[in-house]
């Protein structure tokens, strides 16, 4: 791992970039602290999976089942089941 202060890093940036593209990683520290680390980024570090929320998923839920009652989704059944079933066919 390199240690560079800030001035440091300003003069240098390109060959501590390519440092980092070759895997190794540089810890810039500003005075005796360390500030932030420039590593190497892969096209897996670039996929993004958000979690989403269990209370997120149920409002969801909640929401097509009012819709339902509402009749905004008959054309997908009055069941959950009945609307799999037609989401099957298209």
């Amino acid at each position: 791992m390199k240690l560079v202060n800030v001035s440091q890093a300003k003069a240098q940036l390109s060959s501590l970039i390519e440092a980092a593209e070759l895997g190794e990683q540089v810890l810039i520290m500003r005075g005796s602290r360390p500030a932030v680390t420039l590593m190497r980024v892969t096209e897996e570090d670039l996929s993004f999976h958000p979690e989403v929320p269990v209370n997120a998923l149920n409002d969801f839920e909640a929401e097509i089942e009012q819709e339902r009652r509402e009749a905004k989704l008959l054309h997908l059944g009055a069941t959950e089941s009945k609307a799999a079933s037609e989401l099957k066919t298209w």
